[in-house]
C-alpha cells in the first residue's frame, strides 16, 4: 500500500518537537506495517498546496496531521481523488479523530493509525461543501471571526482571543431567524445557535461532544430556544454535567437531509470551525459512506 503523509507543522502538537523526529516516527511506523510512504511536513501557509499534491500523487491513501481544519482540507482533497484517508491528531479539539477512537497520544495515535483499517464513515454536505463534525450557524460562527479579529488586532493567543469573542457574543445576543425543513414542510425557529452534526452526539460531558457512530446516515439537529444569555450559560454548564440533552430549551431532532430558509442574502456557517458565507437556502445532504478512512482497529471483543 502506497501512503502519503502531510504533517501541518504550525499545529500545537509538533510545535517544539524537532520536526525531523516526527517525520522519521511517521516514516518507520507506516514502514513497519508494509507501507510505501512518503512524508511532507509544511507550514500552515502550505499546507493546502501540499495536501493537494499529495492526493494527486499516486499514493493509496492520503494521510493529514493537523487540526480540525487541516482535516477538513485533506477530507476534501481526498474524496476528489477518490482516495482513502488518514487522520493524525496534531490540533486542539481533534473532534474526528476522538470519534475514530485515535489516541491523542502522538505516539500512540501514529502507531494506531499506521496498523488501521479501512472502513467508510458519513460525510456531511452543505450546498455543495462537505464537513466531517459540525454545520453551526448563529453565535458559533460570530464568535470564530471575532476570535480571529482579536488575534490579528492585538497579537492574542488563541484562547483569550477566544475567551473575548464569546463574551461579546454572549452580550450581544444576536437571533437567527430562518425556516427550517426536515422534508415535512417548513417551519419559522428563531434561534441563537443551529448546529447540525454529521451523525448526532451521544449523551456526554465535557466541551467536546463525542459520536458513537460515524455510519447512521443521520444528521443530529440542534436548535437552541434559549431567549437570553443566561439560559445558554445554563446550556453549557449542563454540557459540563453530562444532562445537556434534558435542557428543556434545547430541541433535538434527527434526518438525512434538511434545507434552512432565510431572508437574509447571506449566512455566516461555520463548519468543522471554518466559516463560510453561503446565499439561502442552505440545503444539507448526507453522503452515507462517502469518505473511506484509516483507522485503528476496533479493540477484540470479549
Amino acid at each position: 500500500m502506497k501512503v502519503a503523509v502531510v504533517l501541518n507543522q504550525s499545529a500545537g502538537t509538533l510545535m517544539g518537537m524537532p520536526i525531523e523526529r516526527a517525520t522519521d516516527a511517521v516514516r518507520q511506523a507506516f514502514q513497519r506495517n508494509g507501507a510505501e510512504v512518503e512524508v511532507v511536513a509544511t507550514q500552515a501557509a502550505g499546507c493546502g498546496e501540499a495536501v493537494r499534491r499529495a492526493a494527486e500523487s499516486d499514493a493509496e491513501v492520503l494521510v493529514v496531521g493537523g487540526g480540525d481544519g487541516t482535516i477538513l482540507t485533506g477530507a476534501n482533497a481526498a474524496m476528489k481523488a477518490g482516495k482513502a484517508l488518514g487522520v493524525l491528531p496534531l490540533g486542539t479539539m481533534n473532534l474526528l479523530a476522538r470519534d475514530l477512537n485515535t489516541p491523542m497520544d502522538w505516539p500512540d495515535a501514529v502507531h494506531a493509525v499506521a496498523a488501521g483499517d479501512l472502513r467508510p464513515i458519513d460525510v456531511g454536505e452543505v450546498n455543495g461543501e462537505v464537513f466531517l463534525n459540525a454545520s453551526v450557524l448563529g453565535l458559533y460562527p460570530r464568535i470564530i471571526q471575532e476570535r480571529d479579529a482579536h488575534q490579528h488586532r492585538f497579537g492574542l493567543r488563541k484562547w483569550p482571543a477566544m475567551a473575548l469573542a464569546v463574551a461579546k457574543a454572549l452580550r450581544d445576543f444576536p437571533v437567527l431567524d430562518v425556516y427550517i425543513d426536515l422534508g415535512q414542510g417548513a417551519r419559522r425557529v428563531r434561534t441563537p445557535v443551529l448546529a447540525v452534526s454529521n451523525n448526532p452526539y451521544a449523551e456526554g460531558y465535557g466541551p467536546v461532544l463525542r459520536r458513537t457512530t460515524l455510519e447512521s446516515g443521520q444528521f443530529g439537529v440542534y436548535l437552541a430556544r434559549h431567549r437570553d444569555t443566561w439560559g445558554l450559560l445554563r446550556l453549557i454548564a449542563r454540557m459540563s454535567t453530562g444532562s445537556w440533552q434534558s435542557d428543556g430549551d434545547l430541541e433535538t431532532l434527527s434526518a438525512a437531509t434538511l434545507t434552512v430558509h432565510s431572508r437574509r442574502r447571506h449566512l455566516r456557517v461555520a463548519n468543522d470551525g471554518e466559516v463560510r458565507r453561503f446565499t439561502p437556502p442552505l440545503v444539507y445532504r448526507m453522503r452515507a459512506g462517502g469518505l473511506r478512512m484509516l483507522v485503528p482497529k476496533a479493540p477484540p471483543e470479549r
